[in-house]
């Protein structure tokens, strides 16, 4: 086992670094975490020595883990490796794309190169997960990306996890870019709003063109108020928009009593 003389020193600079640490051996067991990633993920109790795969399926560090996983491409080791479907494997109910841990699973182990190191998926994998990827655990925003440590002598490979809260610096962005849009966009909307009641005016009496262009207004103040909402983001808040990729939810980001105050001053 890497860093076992070590150990000791290693858990105390782990403990100075502001970032979430985690080490995970060959075999999916937690060997190594620091006191931050226990905060960030608000986790109680000791999970040293403990399977990944034995954490609770809602557990927030199994979540981390594995949320990356998901948006692996493929192939998947049980793919390249034809497993059958009625094959017991921990990684396929997992969406598990580290195929070096799956030791468990005797098909694959027969057919996996002697050394995990030089397979192909192995290094598929690998090159997916050294890129940092942005999750939504709890009311945080988590940057997660992994290291690895190859102990070729020993085929064993270790990971190293890293989770970095990025909630405000999401925020900050999130403000920034809004408080441009809403300038950006205010203006020719008034413009247009304006028009509109101009050309509403001098318009014949006719039912269905003034229907339409009551229309027209109620979306233009629909818009100006999506854009006060902009103007008040106070918070980071996300919601689904299509498979797999959130977005934005600016009523839930938004200070709504800071609208309503506005309001009540005019």
């Amino acid at each position: 086992m890497p860093f076992r003389e070590n150990k000791a020193e290693l858990k105390t600079v782990l403990e100075h670094i502001s970032d979430g640490i985690l080490f995970i051996d060959t075999l999916g067991t937690i060997r190594v975490y620091n006191k931050t990633l226990s905060e960030m993920l608000s986790i109680n109790e000791d999970l040293t020595g403990i399977k990944i795969f034995a954490l609770p399926a809602e557990h927030p560090l199994r979540e981390g883990i594995f949320r990356a996983d998901k948006g692996f491409k493929g192939p998947y080791c049980w793919e390249r490796n034809n497993c059958p479907e009625d094959t017991t494997c921990p990684g396929r109910t997992s969406q598990c794309c580290r195929c070096w841990i799956l030791n468990a699973c005797s098909l694959f182990s027969s057919k996996k190169d002697k050394f995990c190191i030089d397979c192909q998926q192995y290094r598929s994998v690998k090159q997916f997960l050294e890129k940092p990827r942005e999750f939504d655990i709890g009311d945080k925003t988590v940057s997660v990306l992994s290291s690895f440590i190859e102990l070729r002598k020993k085929n064993e490979i270790w990971e190293v996890i890293v989770f970095r809260d990025v909630t405000f610096e999401k925020l900050d962005a999130v403000i920034k870019l809004a408080g441009a849009m809403a300038h950006e966009l205010r203006q020719p909307l008034q413009i247009i709003t304006s028009c509109i009641s101009i050309v509403n005016d001098s318009l014949p009496d006719d039912k269905e063109i003034k229907e339409n262009f009551d229309v027209i207004k109620t979306s233009c103040y629909r818009m100006n108020n999506i854009i006060e909402k902009i103007t008040h983001i106070t918070r980071y808040k996300t919601k689904p928009y299509i498979s797999g990729q959130d977005i934005l939810d600016i009523d839930e980001s938004s200070d709504d009593t800071l609208i309503d105050d506005r309001d009540d001053k005019r």
